[in-house]
């Protein structure tokens, strides 16, 4: 990065750092109900009698929602701005975290979780669009630290869910999470994140001081084209399939490994802070050096978590040093990825673009435990479900090898980089 295009960053950071935090708690908003989906695992089950794999389904159906909904989801956003798509996803993902206080039946979970699909379809493009497209010099920072979100749930969550569980009871938990993470959010987004037509006039203001257009890249059918996007979409299915698999169920993963459930509360809750850290780093990192060298990097790092799970069970510090390889690195791939749709194929349609890869997190959050749940059913253990990890991230780190170098051209073009 060069002095000038630094201080262009800090410019940028000067004038929408609001925007990015604001954005920021969007996406712990979105990673919520997945950060204490284990903590409340068990007492569903000794309550309801259900099976893991039918407690479950509730994620797979914002699955099944994701594939079909992301896509218009994002040509939305494109369509109508940010602001207006993201106050829908604050007040139907409150309704939908509230509503499952209030469930009495199967029938009940499935609602509440559809409800929550229809918000997690527009997410995280909804927050990462506006800050994907005003950053320019600085936006792989920006893309870390919004995307840095999902670690405050993950470090804060498990832990206020527990203590509603053990003396409040598990209905009580879900109510006290709606209020604390979405009451606050929404005055923020009316406030920081911005209408379109303000979006366009900063790109206009950008134009008229002779910096690049912001939106440039390629067209939605030069998008669906390029061998890029797929490469992508596969890398992200590929990480985020087996390693959500795990992490939603990762208290009773190490509790069924020997620990105490409060051991396993407070490890995920380093994982948090792991992430907070690793997101930020790597931010700074990829604005600096080759992002997709560093998504492959990370994907291997990420190894560290099945590898100290299948080496020493039961082990507190392995345990411990695993999930905060996984949480520091994990959040990198996810990063670089980011980075990679918007410089690879251009902020014209990223929306439409980064919806694809959001599909995989849908994927990934409903099917993932899905089938990890229901091996644990047939096996009574999630040892099959610690060793897919391994080709997991293996496999997406060769997708990231087989992307290639490359600079993308003002068309949107990539072309190899000297």
């Amino acid at each position: 990065m060069t002095s000038k295009d630094a201080g262009s960053a800090t410019t940028e950071w000067r004038r929408h750092w609001p925007l990015v935090a604001a954005s920021a708690l969007g996406m712990s908003l979105a990673a919520l109900l997945s950060s204490v989906f284990g903590v409340m695992l068990e007492p569903l089950q000794q309550e309801f009698g259900w099976t893991r794999a039918q407690i479950s389904s509730g994620p797979a159906i914002v699955s099944v929602m994701g594939l079909f909904l992301a896509t218009p989801a994002g040509y939305l956003i494109d369509r109508f701005g940010t602001r207006p798509c993201g106050i829908v996803v604050v007040l139907t993902s409150c309704a939908a975290i509230a509503s499952m206080g209030a469930i009495g039946s199967l029938w009940h979970w499935w609602a509440a979780w559809a409800l929550f699909g229809i918000a997690g379809a527009f997410t995280s493009t909804v927050w990462l669009a506006p800050v994907s497209t005003i950053f320019q010099n600085g936006r792989g920072l920006a893309i870390a630290v919004t995307v840095s979100g999902t670690g405050i749930s993950t470090a804060l969550a498990p832990g206020i869910a527990e203590y509603f569980v053990q003396n409040q009871g598990w209905r009580s938990g879900f109510l006290a999470l709606a209020a604390l993470w979405c009451v606050p959010i929404l005055p923020l987004i009316l406030a920081f994140v911005p209408r379109r037509a303000r979006l366009e006039a900063r790109d206009s203001e950008q134009a008229a001081r002779n910096v690049a257009p912001a939106l440039t890249g390629l067209t939605p059918r030069q998008g669906f084209a390029s061998p890029t996007l797929y490469l992508l979409f596969f890398a992200s299915l590929l990480s985020a399939m087996t390693g959500v698999a795990l992490v939603l169920n990762l208290v009773p993963v190490l509790t069924d490994s020997g620990l105490s459930r409060a051991n396993a509360i407070a490890i995920i809750g380093s994982m948090g802070v792991a992430s907070i850290i690793g997101r930020i780093c790597g931010g700074i990192l990829i604005d600096r050096f080759d992002a997709r060298r560093i998504g492959i990097a990370a994907a291997l790092v990420s190894l560290g978590l099945p590898l100290a799970l299948l080496l020493f069970p039961g082990n507190p510090s392995a345990a411990l040093f695993g999930v905060i390889a996984f949480g520091a690195t994990g959040g990198v791939k996810m990063n670089a990825i980011v980075y990679l749709v918007s410089a690879r194929l251009g902020t014209r349609s990223f929306g439409l673009f980064y919806s694809m890869i959001s599909i995989t997190m849908s994927i990934a959050q409903g099917i993932g435990p899905l089938l990890a749940n229901h091996v644990y059913d047939l096996t009574g253990s999630y040892r099959l479900v610690i060793w897919s990890l391994v080709p997991g991230f293996a496999g997406a780190a060769l997708l990231l090898v087989a992307l290639g170098s490359g600079r993308a051209a003002p068309s949107g073009d990539v072309v190899p980089s000297n």
